[in-house]
């Protein structure tokens, strides 16, 4: 299989540190189109710099992780390099919509897909927006090459929004909840580094237990919550000080 990929920031890079490390797909190639040769290089994969070059590789999957706002226009740009009809278009611009992006490869299949950092160890979570227009095989393709990099959920295209917010921001938000346990833990003498490993060891955990479970997550937590015990003491501390409604605000906050 032969990936494109336009965006090399944070979430361009994480997807190409997975693709890398995959061992789920034979004769992966992956090509960045960057000015930075340097950066590609340090990634393990070929950059070219030259658009018209770039488009003219005939990739099976070109996956654009640009800034929304320029997703278009670099579409458009590659279409007119000489991008092949036969390549199937991956956007990560939540913000855009797939018939927006079809206007401009008419004769390209355009999916929308929401993927997180943690792509970058293969455990990813990405919301994928099937495409009405794509066959079979550019759907077992696409899921393919997801698949090696964590777990795809498949969602309706008016979903991909707040799809995008619980898969793509939530680890940010997780990421405050272990950090302000570590400053906690270490405010009671413990070692950081000791109190960053049991968090996340614990954080792991959890997420298993509730994946490999029928419970929801309001029974799981009264599994832990017993009767007059710490644990309760704890939750019941984060309800009187506005825990549940600061989740709610930053999700609801993000997808606006």
């Amino acid at each position: 299989m032969k990936v494109g990929i336009v965006g090399l920031g944070h979430m361009g890079s994480a997807l190409v540190k997975g693709m890398v490390k995959q061992d789920e797909l034979n004769d992966l190639q992956v090509i960045a189109l960057s000015s930075n040769a340097k950066k590609a290089d340090e990634l393990g994969i070929s950059g070219m710099s030259d658009k018209a070059t770039f488009a003219g590789q005939d990739f099976d999957i070109l996956m654009l992780t640009v800034p929304a706002k320029v997703t278009v226009s670099v579409l458009q740009g590659l279409v007119e390099a000489g991008l092949s009809k036969k390549t199937v278009v991956l956007s990560a611009a939540a913000g855009v919509a797939s018939d927006d992006l079809a206007a401009v490869a008419s004769g390209n299949t355009v999916f929308t897909f929401i993927p997180n950092i943690p792509v970058a160890v293969n455990a990813g979570t990405i919301a994928l927006a099937q495409s009405a227009q794509a066959s079979d095989e550019e759907k077992q393709s696409v899921h393919a090459l997801l698949a090696a990099l964590g777990d795809v959920v498949e969602v309706k295209p008016d979903q991909i929004g707040i799809a995008g917010v619980v898969g793509g921001c939530s680890p940010a938000f997780i990421d405050v909840l272990m950090d302000a346990m570590e400053d906690a833990a270490v405010s009671k003498g413990m070692d950081r580094t000791v109190a960053f490993d049991i968090i996340a060891s614990v954080v792991r955990g959890t997420a298993s237990l509730a994946q490999q479970s029928d419970l929801s997550f309001s029974d799981l937590k009264g599994q832990i919550t017993s009767p007059g015990g710490t644990t309760i003491k704890g939750v019941l501390a984060l309800e009187e000080n506005g825990f549940r409604h600061a989740v709610h605000q930053a999700i609801l906050s993000a997808n606006k």
